[in-house]
């Protein structure tokens, strides 16, 4: 399979602010570093428009490179947003099957459902058009395999990952929190910060990420917490390894890259029934309480001791596995052998 020519199709690193990299971007960089690892031979089209010079040329010198390059590759895959996969994937497929090309289409995050069934008609035969003639089709969350599935049984799971680190974290449990990702209501970080105040002082709740309103530094300074402003991908899991859990109470998720994160230095998680995180987070790597309720958050926090916490480490360190980046993309190559073979 790695002799073979692939044409990725995904968002890459901002030329102008490479520290500032989303999720999606760093999941397709991880499988270009996998296919430099491993020496598979594959050329990219960037489907950041950031780096282009404004949002229509992007879109046009995209679909452009699409229909130019794929003669000359084996293989095409798409690794997209729920946008890249209505305005972008039809192109992809046409292309495909206009010149006979093999193609995978690989979803990022876990709302596609929900848009799907919000779509008009017209748009929902586009979508199911696309995915039933794509060679095999890859969902972030196992309830999107499930869904979509009916439309094409090459549909499998590509869950959110990480590389492995070797980073040592102190097993002592020292009643300290943290919270990274964007910060803003979606996030529920005003029941975080409820939850803080109805805590005993000793605890330590740390935020890190970026600010959007309503919050500040001045919100922030009516809560038990800390705001410490933002981290580079290459900071997180150093920071992470300081503390003991990761507060996650969101009100939306995919496969949020932090709680892989937090699994990797092993950090057990206390996360929101979603979905999307029940997936993720079992009762012996994390606790799970409903989104907006503040109170359950407080009872969450202070039912961590001393007693139960190694056993919450060792059971997220195994967790982690689940979303290894080699094990995962590894996986995802030989899916595409399988039903390009057949």
């Amino acid at each position: 399979m790695k002799n073979d020519q692939f044409l990725f199709i995904g968002p890459r690193t901002k030329k102008d602010n490479p520290m500032e990299t989303g999720g999606v971007i760093v999941l397709f960089e991880n499988l270009l570093n996998y296919c430099e690892k491993h020496s598979f031979c594959y050329d990219v089209i960037d489907t950041n428009k950031s780096n282009y010079n404004n949002k229509f040329i992007a879109y046009f010198s995209i679909i452009y490179k699409i229909f130019r390059n794929t003669s000359k590759y084996s293989h095409i895959s798409l690794h997209g947003t729920a946008k890249d996969f209505i305005y972008l994937a039809p192109f992809v497929i046409f292309s495909g099957l206009l010149l006979k090309k093999s193609v995978s289409l690989r979803k990022f995050a876990g709302n596609f459902n929900k848009i799907y069934n919000d779509s008009s008609i017209l748009k929902k035969l586009f979508i199911r058009m696309t995915l039933q003639h794509s060679s095999a089709n890859f969902f972030e969350t196992k309830y999107l395999v499930d869904f979509f599935k009916i439309y094409n049984r090459n549909t499998y799971w590509f869950p959110n990952v990480r590389n492995k680190t070797n980073i040592k974290t102190d097993t002592t449990y020292r009643k300290r929190f943290i919270f990274i990702g964007a910060i803003n209501e979606e996030k529920g970080i005003e029941v975080l910060c409820q939850a803080s105040n109805m805590l005993p002082k000793e605890y330590t709740i740390d935020l890190y990420g970026k600010l959007n309103k309503p919050f500040s530094l001045e919100y922030f300074q009516n809560y038990n917490v800390n705001y410490k402003g933002t981290l580079s991908s290459e900071e997180v899991l150093k920071v992470m390894a300081n503390y003991d859990v990761l507060l996650l109470p969101s009100y939306r998720e995919g496969y949020p890259g932090a709680i892989i994160e937090a699994f990797s230095v092993g950090l057990p998680v206390i996360a929101t029934t979603l979905s999307s995180i029940k997936e993720m987070v079992d009762t012996n790597c994390g606790m799970l309480i409903k989104p907006g309720d503040f109170n359950a958050l407080k009872d969450t926090i202070i039912s961590f001791n001393q007693d139960n916490y190694s056993r919450y480490r060792s059971h997220a360190i195994k967790q982690f596995e689940n979303f290894d980046s080699e094990v995962q993309t590894s996986m995802f190559f030989k899916k595409i052998e399988k039903v390009t073979q057949t």
